[in-house]
Order: structure tokens, then C-alpha cells, then sequence
């Protein structure tokens, strides 16, 4: 589960230092320094996996630094990108500057000195930030050096789904799949990769993941096999061999993704209608979520909301294609 960490119940004069401390316990040492006239106040949720750290970090306007003797004392070997959500972040390391705004990103190296500038219209900044080995990132993408301070965008179906997966796996609750560290590493690289106009390079397995990120994101409105796989610049017979490496098919997994979608809005929208639900969650109608919710737990949609630990039964029927 997350670290969470806020200033909400700090006394202002106090949660500089109590917010410098908690950042540089938990996964950056750095010196930080309020911007304008703003008072202090943020907060963080913090997961290790492997070695990757994953933060999303929302603050006030505030500037982060680590300067040669930081460095020097932390003993860092990371590199870190930003992904940046709300407000803007601007970023100087060595000769480098990049200024990045929502829908960007950008990576920087934490063995070498950095500065990076948080603020925003709102007088709030967002990001979510991911921490990998520079040993593994420099194994998978050995030029990662050169591109430092450089804002990549994020518009891009494989960088969107990188920035959904991360996005998860800070807030994912203790009983969904853990993600793997390498994980990680692949996936920065493959967004470097992109950015670059090269091919992503991830395997059937790392695609995984970023395939289920991008499906949640959009339960929806699923659009049809080929479509995405040609997002992901993979042929639709490698799209569907990653989902047979997980003994599943496409049209299963998106069936699965929608009825965990439908069981939890079921409990926690409860003024909700079946039928707004189910067109939340991409069925058809009422009647079709009906029916495969019956199949799949053995109780109505409308039984459920007063039932406690439904068991899936795995006894769905065969879903059309998407």
C-alpha cells in the first residue's frame, strides 16, 4: 500500500522543514524553498516496487534542489522522470532547461545536480514521478544521458498508457497484480524511444500491462482489436498472443476489466441506476450486464448492493468482440 505523507495538519511555521524531511526520507533528497508568497502545503503517495519508486507528488509552488554536496551525501544512482498533471514544472540540469506543461514529461538525471521549479495558475503543481537504477535505464536506453531536461510529450497512445499504468499502480489497492520493477525501467525507455520517433521496443509480456492500462482507461468505449493494436505500433497478431501468454483473449480480458468496473461502482454509487452504470461500463445495455454479472458472481446487480464478498465464479458467457 502507498505512503502517504501531508502538511495538512502542520503548523505552517513548521512544514517546510517537515516537508523537506519527509521528500528526502522517502525517495529524494533534495533542498526545497517556497516560490512566491504561497504557504507551504502538499502531498505524496509513495510505493516502492523493486527497485522503481513511484510518487504522485501535488504541492504548492515550491522550488526542489540537490546541488554537488547533495549528491555527494545521498549517494544517488537514479534517474527520474516527471510526468506532469497539473500546474507547470521547469527544470535545470547542467546546460539543459525544459519547461514542461500537462501532457509532457521529463527525465533527469539524480547522480548530478538539479534544480526543478514547481508552480502553477492554480498556485498548485502535479505530477506523478518515477525513480529507476540509472544502471538498468542506462542497460535499456544506454544514450538516456543525452536526453535529460528535454520535455517529451505524452500524447501518444504507448505514453499514455505508461502515465495510466504508473498512475495505478501508486493508488492500486493491495489485491490487484503487482507490477514489476522492470517494468518500469522498459517503459521509460520505450517513452524515450518514442519520442524519439524509434520503435518502443517492448516485449509481449511489458506490453501486458500497458495494454490493461489503457483498456481501464477507456472500459468504455473499447474500440475494436486492430484499432489498438496499430496505436501500439504492433501487428494484431502479436496483440493477441499477448493476451494467449496469459491464458486469456482479448474480448475475455475486456469482459473481466468490466465487471470489476461494474461490481465496485455497484457498491460505491449506490444512488446510481444499473442502467447509467452499465453504460459507464461499456455493456450494452441493462440487461446485458445483467446477465453476465449472473453468470460471473451467481447474485443480480441489484442483490449485490446488499451482499458482502462476492466470489467470481468464472463462469462467463463468450462475449462478442468489442
Amino acid at each position: 500500500m502507498p505512503i502517504s505523507v501531508s502538511t495538512d495538519h502542520i503548523h505552517p511555521a513548521e512544514r517546510q522543514a517537515f516537508w523537506t524531511e519527509a521528500i528526502s526520507r522517502s525517495f529524494a533528497p533534495v533542498d526545497t524553498r517556497p516560490l512566491g508568497t504561497a504557504m507551504v502545503s502538499g502531498h505524496f503517495e509513495f510505493v516502492e516496487i523493486g527497485a522503481a519508486k513511484l510518487v504522485r507528488f501535488d504541492s504548492s509552488p515550491q522550488c526542489y534542489r540537490r546541488d554537488a554536496r547533495l549528491v555527494s551525501r545521498s549517494g544517488s544512482d537514479e534517474f527520474m522522470f516527471d510526468f506532469q498533471r497539473r500546474g507547470q514544472s521547469a527544470m535545470v540540469q547542467g546546460t539543459n532547461e525544459g519547461m514542461i506543461a500537462p501532457g509532457h514529461g521529463l527525465l533527469y538525471d539524480a547522480r548530478r545536480p538539479f534544480e526543478d521549479r514547481l508552480f502553477g495558475p492554480e498556485q498548485r503543481s502535479e505530477v506523478l514521478i518515477a525513480t529507476v537504477p540509472a544502471s538498468a535505464l542506462l542497460r535499456a536506453l544506454p544514450h538516456a544521458e543525452q536526453l535529460c531536461a528535454r520535455p517529451v510529450p505524452l500524447s501518444g497512445a504507448v505514453a499514455r498508457a505508461i502515465a495510466a499504468f504508473i498512475r495505478a499502480a501508486i493508488e492500486a489497492p493491495a489485491e490487484q497484480e503487482a507490477p514489476d520493477g522492470a517494468d518500469i525501467v522498459a517503459y521509460l525507455a520505450a517513452l524515450l524511444r518514442v519520442a524519439a520517433g524509434d520503435r518502443h521496443e517492448l516485449s509481449r509480456s511489458s506490453l501486458f500491462g500497458l495494454l490493461d492500462a489503457h483498456l481501464n482507461a477507456s472500459i468504455a468505449t473499447v474500440r475494436p482489436a486492430e484499432t489498438i493494436a496499430a496505436e501500439f505500433g504492433i501487428s494484431e497478431r502479436t496483440f493477441h498472443r499477448v493476451f494467449a501468454d496469459r491464458d486469456t483473449s482479448f474480448e475475455r480480458h475486456v469482459l473481466r476489466l468490466r465487471l470489476s468496473l461494474f461490481r465496485q461502482l455497484l457498491s460505491t454509487r449506490r444512488e446510481a441506476s444499473i442502467a447509467a452504470l452499465a453504460a459507464q461500463c461499456g455493456f450494452a445495455d441493462a440487461a446485458h450486464a445483467t446477465r453476465t454479472f449472473r453468470a460471473a458472481f451467481g447474485i443480480t446487480p441489484r442483490d449485490s448492493r446488499s451482499a458482502r464478498g462476492l466470489t467470481y465464479q468464472g463462469s462467463l458467457p463468450q462475449p462478442a468482440k468489442s
